[in-house]
């Protein structure tokens, strides 16, 4: 199914019961709604479980440039929230859904319930602006690889099974390199721009026992910042951990959603 408005249009299925708790998943860059393919199996029977695909990604549009990316992403989440009569939702966001999830939480608290980040990284508190000089150094070997060995480099830095490497390949040439060198930058920008204060909803920050280290660092030091999370490391994974070993995500994923009720 598709919603649109003035700024674009977004692909987005739903699943599981008409009146059952909600939860939106976001996932990452270069991915679709597709990643989350073995979680929507595990929740479908008792949650009403939507996933999309935010914009420059699998069917959905490109929006203007100019539009903050997880600001406009986490507004298309509440519009369709109000498209399908949902009140409230627990919100999934996947590296940089994760991002999403944080910016729609903050602006509509009331609108949500919990927030689940799977590798993400803490908005809160907000970067150095010279976090920005980093972009040339993803940007540049961007514009420089082939395709091939994009693809190639990308999957490997955060997958280890050859399904989850083989999805992330696919999904580099889809999105191509002028919109993946953009939601880098947006990521970035996102991190200096940040929150002013931690969300105050219930937490679970995940991350594989493969991920880079910078990156676990970040996510305990999230983990101590914030309010009211909980935190979860899971084995024989790396960034993309909930389909490098979807059983013990969606084991972790449960035990958290049955305790918010």
């Amino acid at each position: 199914m598709y919603y649109k408005n003035s700024i674009g249009s977004i692909y987005y299925e739903v699943h599981g019961p008409e009146n059952a708790p909600a939860i939106v998943f976001s996932h990452g860059v270069t991915m679709d709604h597709r990643t989350f393919k073995e979680q929507v199996k595990a929740l479908k029977d008792n949650y009403r479980v939507i996933v999309w695909d935010m914009p420059y990604h699998g069917k959905s549009s490109e929006i203007d440039e100019n539009l903050q990316f997880s600001t406009t992403s986490a507004d298309f989440i509440i519009e369709l929230l109000d498209t399908l009569g949902i009140h409230s939702a627990i919100l999934v966001g996947q590296s940089l859904g994760s991002f999403v999830a944080q910016r729609a939480a903050y602006t509509y608290p009331e609108r949500v319930v919990a927030t689940i980040h799977l590798s993400g990284g803490s908005l809160y508190p907000k970067y150095s602006k010279w976090l920005k000089v980093l972009n040339p150094f993803f940007s540049l070997p961007i514009s420089i690889l082939s395709y091939k060995s994009l693809a190639k480099n990308f999957a490997k830095h955060k997958a280890i099974t050859p399904n989850t490497i083989a999805y992330l390949e696919e999904g580099v040439y889809k999105t191509g390199k002028k919109a993946l060198m953009h939601l880098i930058k947006e990521m970035i920008d996102d991190m200096v721009i940040g929150l002013p204060e931690p969300l105050k909803q219930p937490m679970l920050i995940i991350y594989g026992d493969h991920e880079l280290g910078p990156i676990k660092k970040m996510n305990k030091r999230w983990h101590h910042n914030s309010l009211n999370s909980q935190i979860s490391v899971i084995e024989n994974a790396h960034h993309i951990l909930n389909q490098d070993n979807p059983e013990e995500c969606n084991t972790v994923l449960l035990d958290f959603l049955k305790n918010l009720v």
